[in-house]
């Protein structure tokens, strides 16, 4: 493993290997805070950020002082409804990292996106994901809790996407969403009536092969 991987958390690392594998630029649907895209481009990867959530971009946008010129030049963050992005590029390497996919409400949502990532991608491209595995409500920890330690990474989904920040003076914004869980079968089902076919499927970042009881569900999936 290189030395500039070791300390990064195992989604990173993850994500980092399929960007090597693939080439960039790297379109992130579902970027968040960044975190995704952000480390793909201290590592070289010119990569395209897309939220739903102006919150959440400009918290992404936030890095960019802290960050080297030649890093920032690398990365370009957008606010669109995923369901509906139609950029002009095409990428060979298409991510929807941290549950990005559960917060489509239902099926036909998840294949509007799926259609999304379809569009976007090279003819021999890959769409990389990760959703967790369960069909229970996840428990997400306050920001002043410690995450559970049974989760990869070690930090609450989609955090700040669940509270926005409370005004000086005014009531709290803490707003919940519900993400949705999709089984393995409606994953599949859905990918393939975008067009796109699963290739393969793990149980952890480490390339664990996937089952049933794993909490984690990572596949990958090309035209």
């Amino acid at each position: 493993m290189p030395l500039s991987l070791v300390e990064q958390e195992p989604d990173l690392v993850f994500y980092t290997r399929q960007a090597a594998e693939h080439g960039g630029p790297v379109l992130v649907l579902g970027a968040a805070n960044g975190r995704v895209v952000w480390a793909l481009a201290e590592h070289g990867y010119a990569a395209v950020g897309v939220d739903p959530s102006e919150v959440m971009i400009r918290s992404a946008e936030e890095q960019r002082a802290s960050v080297p010129a030649e890093v920032a030049h690398r990365v370009r963050f957008e606010v669109a409804d995923l369901r509906s992005l139609r950029l002009s590029e095409r990428f060979p390497l298409v991510l929807a990292p941290q549950h990005a996919l559960g917060l489509m409400p239902g099926r036909e949502d998840l294949e509007a996106l799926l259609a999304t990532v379809r569009h976007h991608l090279t003819p021999n491209g890959s769409f990389v994901y990760d959703v967790l595995n369960t069909p229970r409500e996840p428990v997400l920890p306050r920001d002043d809790e410690a995450p559970s330690a049974g989760l990869e990474p070690r930090r609450p989904l989609f955090s700040r996407h669940l509270r926005e920040r409370q005004q000086p003076g005014g009531p709290s914004a803490i707003r919940r969403l519900k993400l949705r869980h999709f089984s393995p079968e409606e994953l599949d089902a859905a990918l393939t009536s975008a067009g796109l076919v699963p290739r393969e499927r793990y149980g952890r970042f480490d390339g664990k092969p996937f089952d049933l009881e794993d909490s984690r569900h990572i596949g990958i999936a090309g035209p």
